[in-house]
C-alpha cells in the first residue's frame, strides 16, 4: 500500500509548527514499518531537505483554490489503492485535490491537528464558518476517517461532520538522546519553562505571566523562561513589564536542534497552560527529556499526568490556576520531589506515546477505511 501525506509547508521537524513535526515522525514510524510513504508539500518556494521518505515540493498557486500543473498531474496519477491524507484544515487547496481524488476513486482521511476546536474557530470565526460551509463541508464529509489527536478533539470533529468516523490516536515523541550539556540553571530556585510558539491566547501564555507574577508576589522564588517566537512575543513582553517580573522571565527566542533541547532539559517543571490545544509536541518532548509536566486539561495530557504521577495538573485554566500549580511545584522541589516526577513523565512517554503505536493504529484505520469504501 502506497501512502501519501499532504501538507502545506516541507514537514519539517524542527519547526516550532506541531503539524510539520508530526507529518514528519507519522511518515518516518510508517516507514520503519515497511510501508510506502510519500509526503507532498504544498510550498511557497522549493528547497532541498533530506529525508528517508519521500518528500515532493509542488509550488503554491497564487489563488491557492486550483491547484498547479505538476500538482494536478501527481494526483491524476495516483493508482487505486493509494491512500491519500491531509493534514489540518482550512488549506484552499485541499477539497480541490479530494475532489479529484473523488473523480478517481481514490479514498483519503483528514488529520485537522486540533483546526476544528472551538478555540481555534474563534479565530476569524465568521470568515472560517463560511468557508466551512461554502468549501470544506463536503470535503470533510467525504473523508473515509477522520484522526483526533486529543479526546476534546472528537467531539469537536463530530460537531463539524456529526456523521465521521472519528479515530483516536494521539501524537507520539521520539526518544531523545541530548549529546550537549544542559545550561546550568539557579540551583537555589526552580526554573519554569515554556517552550513553543507565542500564542498568546491558545497557548494561554497571558495566564502563564499573570499567574507568574502571582505567584512571586506571594513568595515564590523561581524564574521562568519563554523559549519561542511568535506574533504575541512584544505583547508577552510588555505584559511582564507590567507585572513587574521582567527580571524574572527570560524569552530566549526560537531555537532549533540540541541548542534549544539544553534549554528545555535545564528548566525544573516543563508548564502549559492552554486554553485549547491537541496534544502539544513540546511537552511531550520535555517529557522525554525527563521534565515533569505542569499542564491545563486542554493539552488533553491531564489524565496520563495525574495517572503516571509524571506532573501536575491546573486546578482551572486560569491566572490563578497557573499560580497555584507553581506555588504546588516549588514545594515539591523544595522537598526534592520534581526529578522523580521527571523519571515518571519519561516512562509515561515510553509506555503511552511511542510512534511505532501511532503507526501501527493510523495503518489499522487505513486498512479498515479501504474496505468499507
Amino acid at each position: 500500500m502506497r501512502i501519501v501525506h499532504i501538507v502545506v509547508g516541507r514537514a519539517n521537524p524542527d519547526s516550532l509548527n506541531g503539524v510539520s513535526k508530526a507529518v514528519h515522525w507519522m511518515a518516518t514510524s510508517q516507514l520503519r514499518l515497511g510501508q510506502g510513504v510519500e509526503v507532498w508539500g504544498i510550498v511557497h518556494s522549493e528547497a532541498p531537505r533530506s529525508r528517508d521518505y519521500t518528500l515532493r515540493q509542488f509550488p503554491m498557486t497564487r489563488l491557492r483554490v486550483t491547484l498547479g500543473r505538476e500538482l494536478k498531474a501527481a494526483v491524476s496519477g495516483l493508482q487505486p489503492g493509494t491512500w491519500v491524507h491531509f493534514h489540518s484544515v482550512f488549506a484552499p487547496e485541499f477539497p480541490a485535490i479530494a475532489h479529484q481524488l473523488s473523480k478517481h476513486g481514490i479514498a483519503y482521511g483528514i488529520t485537522p491537528h486540533g483546526g476544528y476546536t472551538s478555540g481555534d474557530l474563534r479565530k476569524s470565526r465568521w470568515k472560517k464558518r463560511a468557508y466551512l460551509a461554502v468549501r470544506e463541508a463536503q470535503y470533510v464529509r467525504n473523508a473515509a476517517w477522520i484522526q483526533a489527536i486529543g479526546e476534546s478533539e472528537v467531539e469537536a470533529i463530530r460537531r463539524i461532520a456529526p456523521a465521521a468516523r472519528v479515530v483516536l490516536i494521539p501524537n507520539c515523541q521520539e526518544p531523545i538522546r541530548l549529546r550537549v550539556k544542559a545550561e546550568i540553571a539557579n540551583s537555589a530556585r526552580p526554573v519554569f519553562g515554556y517552550c513553543g510558539r507565542l500564542a498568546a491566547p491558545q497557548k494561554g501564555l497571558d495566564y502563564l505571566i499573570d499567574g507568574f507574577a502571582a505567584y512571586k508576589s506571594a513568595g515564590g522564588t523561581g524564574d521562568l523562561w519563554l523559549i519561542g517566537d511568535g506574533g504575541d512575543r512584544a505583547q508577552l513582553e510588555r505584559q511582564a513589564v507590567q507585572r513587574g517580573v521582567s527580571g524574572q522571565v527570560s524569552f530566549f527566542g526560537e531555537k532549533h536542534g540540541e541548542e534549544k533541547l539544553g534549554l528545555v532539559a535545564s528548566v525544573d517543571a516543563f508548564i502549559h497552560s492552554s486554553r485549547w490545544d491537541g496534544i502539544p509536541t513540546a511537552c511531550l518532548e520535555a517529557a522525554a527529556l525527563q521534565r515533569p509536566l505542569l499542564v491545563s486539561r486542554e493539552t488533553n495530557l491531564a489524565e496520563y499526568v495525574e495517572r503516571s504521577g509524571s506532573g501536575l495538573v491546573l486546578d482551572e485554566t486560569s491566572a490563578a490556576g497557573v499560580a497555584r500549580v507553581l506555588e504546588h511545584a516549588q514545594q515539591l522541589y523544595e522537598a526534592g520531589k520534581l526529578q522523580q516526577m521527571g523519571e515518571k513523565a519519561r516512562a509515561l512517554l515510553e509506555k503511552e506515546f511511542r510512534w511505532e503505536e501511532n503507526a501501527r493504529g493510523f495503518l489499522k484505520a487505513v486498512r479498515e477505511a479501504i474496505h468499507t469504501v
